[in-house]
C-alpha cells in the first residue's frame, strides 16, 4: 500500500477504506507505520507535548530522543492566561483540601456538592437565563443536549463549520438534520422557509465564534429571522464566553440578544481555564435535560478543584477588566501587522487568527520551520477543512507579549517570502 508521506492520517484512513481494506488490525498497522514516518520527518505537530503544561511560552518535546525546545505557544485556548494565575491556583488547592479530588459519581447519583451549585448560580446570574445545568465537559454538554432536545417530529439545521461536539450530538439524537452554508443568512432563511411547516420544531445550531476560521456568527441577524419563522436557536459560546459581553457573559450578551436565544452553551476549559460545560436556558428544560441527556445522567461531575477554578476565573474576569482589554488589544495588534504584510486571514475577527496557505506541502514545511524557530502552532488542512483552505491557526492570549507577537510575525513574514506564499510581484515590504 503506497501513499504520499504528507497525507494526513484521516485522509490515509479514507484512502485505505476506498481500496477495500476494512480489517481493523490491517488499518491500524498501516496507520501506525504512516504516522511513525511522519513523526520522523517532523511533518506534523500533533505528537508534540509541553514539558510543564500549557503557557504562552514553555518547553515543547517532539519525542523522547530529542531535547525540549523553548517555544512561544499559539495553539492553546486559555484566552486570558488564567491557568497560571496564582490566586486561582490557591483556590483550587483549598477546594481539593476541603472537597477531595473527585466526585465519584454523576450529579443525579449524589455527586453534586455545594461548590457545583455555586458554579451554576454564578453562571445563571452572569449569562442571564432562568437556569443553568453544569456538565463535566464542554464536548459532552453539546453532545448530551443536542441528543436530548429534538423530538420525534423535529428538524435540526446547523452551520456547516459547527464543532464536532455539535454534529455528534445532532447525529446521536437520531432525528432529521441538514446543514446550511457557513454564516450564510440567505441559505438559512431559504431552508427555514422550505421546512418550517413540515416539522413541529426546528432547532438552529450555531457557534458565536468558529474555532477554525475565527469569524463571528451573525447572531443578531439570525435571531431576527424569528420574526419570519418559528424556530429555537442553540448557540455555542465556547470561543466567546469569558471575554465578550459584560463581565465575560458572552457574545449574545454583547449583542443584547440573550432573551432571543433559547439555549446558550459554553465550555469552561478556555477563558475560565478549567474543564466542564454548561447550558443556560429556561427552567422548564432542565428536568428534560437531566433525564434525557445521557452525558449528564451517567457521567461523573467535574472534580471540585475544577469547579473552584471556574469560580476563581469568573471572579478575576469581573474584578480585572484589563485582562479582556489586553486580549482584544493583542488581537488587534497582531491582526493589523499580519494584514499590513499581506497575509490572508480570511474573514476572522475573534482572537483566533488563521493564516491561510493553500499548498499543503508548503504549509507543512512552513509549520515545521516555525517550530525550528521556537514558534509552536498546528497546521490544519483537508479533510478537516477544504483543499483550498489550509491554514496555521494562532490563538491569542492576554498573556502574550508584544515582543512574542513581533517575533512570531517576523518569522511568518520571512518564511512567507522563502516559500513564496505572497505573489513575488506584489508582496509588501517589512516596515
Amino acid at each position: 500500500m503506497k501513499s504520499e508521506i504528507s497525507t494526513p492520517l484521516i485522509g490515509y484512513m479514507k484512502q485505505l477504506e476506498s481500496e477495500g481494506i476494512t480489517d481493523i488490525e490491517t488499518i491500524a498497522e498501516h496507520l501506525y507505520d504512516h504516522h511513525t514516518r511522519q513523526i520522523g520527518l517532523g511533518l506534523y505537530s500533533n505528537g508534540r507535548y509541553t514539558q510543564s503544561g500549557s503557557d504562552v511560552q514553555t518547553n515543547v518535546i517532539s519525542d523522547a530522543n530529542t531535547p525540549a525546545k523553548e517555544c512561544i505557544l499559539w495553539c492553546i485556548n486559555h484566552y486570558l492566561g488564567l491557568n497560571r494565575n496564582q490566586k486561582i491556583i490557591d483556590k483550587v488547592c483549598q477546594a481539593v483540601q476541603e472537597y477531595g479530588t473527585g466526585c465519584g459519581t454523576s450529579a443525579l447519583s449524589g455527586g453534586m456538592s455545594k461548590l457545583h451549585k455555586q458554579v451554576e448560580q454564578k453562571l445563571k446570574d452572569l449569562v442571564g437565563k432562568e437556569s443553568v445545568l453544569l456538565f463535566p465537559t464542554g464536548y459532552t454538554t453539546n453532545m448530551g443536549c443536542l441528543a436530548a432536545l429534538p423530538g420525534k417530529n423535529d428538524l435540526v439545521i446547523f452551520d456547516r463549520e459547527s464543532h464536532a461536539s455539535l454534529i455528534d450530538g445532532v447525529k446521536l439524537s437520531g432525528k432529521k438534520w441538514i446543514s446550511f452554508k457557513h454564516n450564510d443568512l440567505e441559505d438559512l432563511d431559504k431552508k427555514l422557509e422550505k421546512y418550517n411547516k413540515k416539522y413541529e420544531n426546528i432547532f438552529v445550531v450555531v457557534e458565536s465564534a468558529y474555532s477554525m476560521s475565527g469569524d463571528l456568527a451573525p447572531l443578531k441577524e439570525i435571531t431576527e429571522l424569528k420574526q419570519k419563522h418559528k424556530f429555537l436557536i442553540y448557540v455555542d459560546e465556547a470561543h466567546t464566553f469569558g471575554f465578550y459581553g459584560k463581565n465575560g457573559a458572552g457574545y449574545c450578551n454583547e449583542l443584547g440578544i440573550t432573551e432571543q436565544v433559547d439555549f446558550i452553551v459554553a465550555t469552561l476549559s478556555k477563558a475560565t481555564a478549567s474543564i466542564g460545560g454548561f447550558v443556560a436556558t429556561k427552567a422548564k428544560y432542565i428536568p428534560l435535560l437531566q433525564w434525557r441527556a445521557n452525558t449528564y445522567t451517567f457521567q461523573a461531575c467535574l472534580p471540585p478543584g475544577d469547579a473552584a477554578a471556574v469560580l476563581g476565573c469568573l471572579e478575576e474576569i469581573e474584578n480585572n477588566p484589563q485582562l479582556v482589554e489586553s486580549l482584544h488589544e493583542n488581537n488587534r495588534y497582531m491582526r493589523e501587522k499580519l494584514t499590513h504584510l499581506g497575509f490572508d486571514l480570511g474573514s476572522s475577527q475573534s482572537p483566533i487568527i488563521p493564516v491561510f496557505i493553500e499548498d499543503k506541502d508548503k504549509l507543512l514545511s512552513f509549520n515545521r520551520e516555525l517550530f525550528e524557530r521556537g514558534i509552536f502552532s498546528v497546521s490544519i488542512f483537508y479533510p478537516v477543512v477544504k483543499l483550498s483552505e489550509g491554514r496555521i491557526r494562532f490563538i491569542l492570549s492576554a498573556s502574550h507579549t508584544k515582543e512574542q507577537i513581533d517575533k512570531t510575525v517576523d518569522a511568518l513574514y520571512q518564511l512567507a517570502i522563502k516559500h513564496e506564499i505572497f505573489d513575488s510581484a506584489i508582496y509588501p515590504v517589512w516596515q
